[in-house]
């Protein structure tokens, strides 16, 4: 990545702040498809993979963030502090029943 997009988003101080900062420099590219990040908590760094919608800007948006690629995708590889996230990082799981469809469930027949 390029180094001045690394101090860039070295300054984010959570995931919602961090999001904002990688979108605002994927905006003049296209809108996105897909949008990952993955903090890796004990390494200080959070790794973010981007698609965009078209193909044709995914290589321009690459060369453009000094990313890396992995199976076409861009991939940063952002360093963040030890305080990225803080008290207010937490991931909760949601209960089962709320990720069950209402209403029936599909029967199969011979």
């Amino acid at each position: 990545m390029k180094p001045e997009l690394m101090e860039r988003l070295r300054e984010a101080q959570d995931l919602y702040s961090l999001t904002k900062g990688v979108l605002g420099l994927c905006a003049p590219y296209g809108p996105v498809h897909s949008f990952k990040l993955v903090h890796n908590r004990g390494a200080g760094r959070v790794v973010c993979f981007i698609e965009l919608e078209s193909a044709k800007q995914q290589p321009v948006l690459i060369r453009a963030l000094g990313a890396k690629i992995i199976n076409g995708t861009a991939c940063l590889d952002i360093p963040v502090s030890d305080e990225f996230g803080g008290a207010e990082y937490k991931v909760t799981a949601l209960p089962m029943h709320k990720l069950r469809r209402q209403g029936p469930s599909p029967q199969v027949s011979s």
